[in-house]
């Protein structure tokens, strides 16, 4: 019966390999695109005709695959703004400033500060674009916890045992 209700609200429509166009020139999303439809198409519910993600789920999955994108883009700005940090630091840690000198340094002191609040900012944009991929993940089902909650079809109920088969347990 659920599944006749389930089956119902499948579109017939099924999600190809091939990356839509709103993913084009996106590497990385088309690339996540193609691991994740391929590996559903392994599944025993693609098998048997009712896979998880649907065509009514293409809008929601570009989605995670253009916040995958995003978010390695904003890991590989993270890491310059951090080499450029650590950098700055250690120019700073071997300034010994007098007099004169106390004006660059402070200017030196200030950069450095600037780059870390905004190495700090780069984290939590992180934070926030890995909070999101989870949310996403979530609602396709890629989350083991997610997948768990997908209820498998009933079997019918064990046929209760004779009295001899309850003696022999």
């Amino acid at each position: 019966m659920r599944e006749d209700r389930e089956s119902a609200v499948r579109p017939r429509t099924l999600l190809s390999v091939r990356p839509p166009a709103k993913l084009k020139g996106k590497n990385t999303a088309m690339a996540v695109w193609e691991d994740i439809i391929t590996l559903q198409g392994e599944t025993q519910a693609a098998e048997d005709g009712s896979p998880i993600i649907t065509s009514f789920d293409k809008d929601l999955l570009i989605k995670y695959c253009l916040a995958e994108e995003e978010c390695l883009w904003l890991e590989g700005i993270r890491t310059e703004v951090e080499r450029t940090y650590r950098a700055a630091n250690k120019r700073l840690e071997r300034m010994k400033p007098r007099g004169g000198d106390l004006k660059d340094y402070f200017n030196a002191l200030s950069m450095v500060n600037a780059l870390l609040n905004r190495l700090k900012d780069f984290d939590a944009r992180l934070d926030g674009k890995r909070k999101l991929l989870h949310t996403l993940a979530q609602s396709l089902y890629l989350t083991p916890r997610s997948r768990a909650g997908v209820a498998p079809a009933e079997r019918e109920p064990p046929k209760p045992k004779s009295k001899l088969g309850k003696l022999i347990d």
